[in-house]
């Protein structure tokens, strides 16, 4: 199949849905499809089948950020004649309501279409009214769609279908594994490591992190008193840097450590050599690369039981869940799980099994299936004419 992938984001960032679309492209090439990849502001370096397209802005709401995009209408022309000239199979529409690039596609874009569903809306008030539009968009989109995939329950609580709708099919995000599954584990360091990896905004939860790693510090929830005080090792960048700055007014770079935000490279490194890994978003979550990634190098996760994260976390994992936003929770159980070796080597274990299932290599095929039922349901509805063959 001939397949066109549009992200709502600069691929160029790094972000769970652009590393879902990219490894995705790269694995259905492998299969054998065509796939070009579209999203805004420039196309990716070393890709031929990249388009970059219009402008984007970056902006703040509800504690996350991310892009709004757009694109002229002499852009949107000239994007039409490619895609009439590359004769797509599909459009696969990845968070489809971000405005307003991908609703540009969309509207004048006449093929098969397919749509992810990344979002989990915040609690309280803004959130109320996230989810109430997205009930309406979820309406609109479903009933002029072929395909429709949620990331996981918890966007699938705010998709209204309708009578005619498109009847949304629960697919887990996926990346490349194979370098995180083959890792090898850095030789034991006489100080224990904490790593925590991703953006640093309110709603990640990075503020309760620190509140954990402070009570442990002082004591408030001790380690044995034959234990030392371990490494919290926090890579990434974000508008709460400046409360890594306070924090380590008071402590040492030999408990606190803060590195940039790291490539894959760099990634698999600290991976290596951390004892366990953290994430305590507080909400906002679809799913949870970050924990796919950190399991499938062997490193236990501590995770907050917000909406998407529960959906990672199960059987086993289900004991490295905390309350969101609890501080002490987190601390007691950072402080727990690094005192019994036998669980971290046994929950190191369990998360390389575990993760498998969240390989492209593994969720590929499932997103495939929807392609070729979507350009059937397609076929079936607007032409007696097969297109394009598979």
């Amino acid at each position: 199949m001939r397949i066109v992938q549009v992200s709502p984001y600069d691929l160029n960032r790094h972000g769970g849905v652009q590393q879902h679309i990219l490894s995705l492209a790269s694995d259905l090439r492998k299969r054998g499809h065509d796939v070009l990849v579209i999203g805004p502001g420039a196309a990716v370096p070393g890709d031929a089948q990249s388009i970059g397209i219009g402008s984007k802005r970056q902006v703040s709401f509800v504690g996350t950020s991310f892009e709004l995009s757009w694109a002229s209408g002499a852009e949107l022309r000239s994007l039409a004649q490619t895609l009439e000239e590359w004769r797509p199979d599909v459009v696969h529409y990845h968070t489809i309501w971000v405005p307003m690039l991908p609703w540009q596609i969309f509207r004048q874009t006449k093929v098969a279409s397919v749509a992810t569903f990344h979002d989990t809306p915040p609690p309280g008030f803004a959130g109320s009214m996230l989810r109430a539009a997205f009930r309406l968009l979820s309406r609109y989109f479903l009933q002029r769609l072929e395909g429709a995939i949620a990331v996981s329950t918890a966007p699938l609580r705010h998709l209204r279908p309708g009578p005619r709708g498109t009847i949304p099919v629960v697919i887990p995000p996926a990346t490349d594994l194979t370098r995180y599954l083959g890792l090898k584990r850095a030789g034991a360091d006489d100080r224990q490591k904490v790593l925590y990896f991703g953006r640093l905004e309110p709603r990640k939860g990075i503020d309760v992190l620190l509140k954990a790693w402070q009570l442990i510090a002082r004591r408030e929830v001790p380690l044995p008193a034959n234990r030392e005080m371990p490494q919290l090792v926090v890579a990434g960048r974000g508008e709460l840097e400046p409360l890594l700055v306070e924090a380590s007014k008071w402590m040492s770079a030999v408990i606190l450590q803060h590195v940039e935000a790291p490539d894959q490279e760099s990634l698999l490194r600290l991976l290596s050599e951390a004892t366990i890994a953290v994430s305590p978003a507080l909400y906002g979550e679809s799913f949870g690369i970050v924990l796919v990634e950190a399991l499938a190098s062997g490193t236990p996760v501590i995770a907050s039981s917000n909406a998407g994260y529960v959906n990672v976390m199960t059987g086993r994992g289900q004991s490295l869940l905390v309350a969101p936003g609890d501080a002490h929770a987190l601390a007691r159980r950072i402080v727990d799980l690094l005192c019994d070796n036998s669980a971290l080597g046994t929950l190191g274990q369990w998360g390389r099994e575990h993760a498998r299932q969240f390989d492209i290599a593994a969720v590929s095929p499932r997103i495939e299936a929807v392609y070729r039922a979507a350009k059937t349901r397609y076929r079936r509805s607007n032409s007696p004419l097969d297109g394009n063959q598979a």
